[in-house]
């Protein structure tokens, strides 16, 4: 999916690129995202969502909306079909805003890259479908003593780590989200794994 936005005064701009994640008992219901979208094709859909932007524009449309698409491989490339036009913040959002207000970066839009202000690049996976019945038995306290005892909270120094929110549905609801911030998607996908995995071991073990 691509994230865009046009302004009051009639200028489109990027925001960002996510490779959605979907599951549930149909396939189709989201369930987490990675930023930014593959690089393989993630300038090629930047161009496409550009072009339907222009076309909103014309239309009056403002502020922020969403453009997703399916993308399918083919002999070495790939094709994108645009399947769905957002006009609102998207599942996204909020993440991309926690990756912005953290480390003070950009997302730029020549290299379909999240760089930080020295230069540094910045990756997460992030779901709000973290669900376990055994995380009833923690509470924010224990959260954040789990977090610090594995080193898994947010480090401002490196710009890298975990950050939680929904905190308040962990002891009600069993469930919980999770944004796994790091220098590269394969690293930041390993961050989210080890991080479900403490926090599994940790409420199993009471």
């Amino acid at each position: 999916s691509v994230q865009l936005r046009i302004t009051p005064v009639g200028d489109l701009e990027m925001i960002s690129t996510h490779d959605q994640i979907l599951g549930g008992p149909s396939g189709q219901i989201f369930q987490a995202c990675t930023f930014p979208a593959d690089p393989a094709y993630a300038l090629e859909i930047q161009r496409l969502a550009l072009r339907v932007g222009e076309v909103l524009k014309r239309r009056g449309v403002l502020g922020r909306f969403g453009v997703d698409f399916v993308s399918v491989p083919r002999d070495g490339g790939w094709d994108h079909f645009a399947i769905e036009i957002n006009l609102r913040k998207g599942g996204t959002t909020h993440t991309f805003q926690m990756l912005q207000f953290l480390t003070g970066g950009r997302y730029d839009t020549a290299r379909a890259e999240f760089v930080t202000p020295d230069g540094a690049t910045r990756c997460y996976y992030a779901t709000d479908n973290v669900v376990n019945a055994a995380y009833r038995l923690l509470t924010p306290e224990d959260l954040i003593e789990v977090t610090d005892r594995h080193d898994l909270h947010f480090d401002a120094a490196r710009q890298c780590g975990v950050v939680f929110n929904l905190i308040g549905a962990m002891s009600e609801f069993g469930k919980i989200g999770v944004v796994a911030i790091e220098q590269d998607r394969e690293r930041a996908q390993a961050l989210f794994r080890d991080t479900v995995r403490v926090l599994d071991e940790e409420a199993e073990r009471g």
